[in-house]
């Protein structure tokens, strides 16, 4: 998020204060248009943080739920 601040405040103009308020707006309007389960991903994306592990984690265990239930 520290990224996309910086470049509202080069790029555009704006203040730290209001550069921030400007991503936690939008950050918050794109969330409720999200389900809450995309909620995480959305947050961990903004913070820069990557989200390879976080989404292969997802898929094993949504695997892994699926084949549980169907007896493999």
């Amino acid at each position: 998020m520290n990224e996309l601040i910086q470049s509202l405040q080069q790029k555009v103009g704006l203040t730290g204060d209001q550069a921030t308020g400007a991503v936690n707006h939008i950050l918050d309007y794109i969330k409720s248009k999200l389900p809450e389960s995309m909620h995480g991903f959305l947050d961990h994306a903004a913070s820069g943080t990557d989200l390879t592990d976080e989404l292969k984690s997802k898929a094993e265990g949504l695997l892994s739920s699926l084949t549980s239930k169907m007896n493999f």
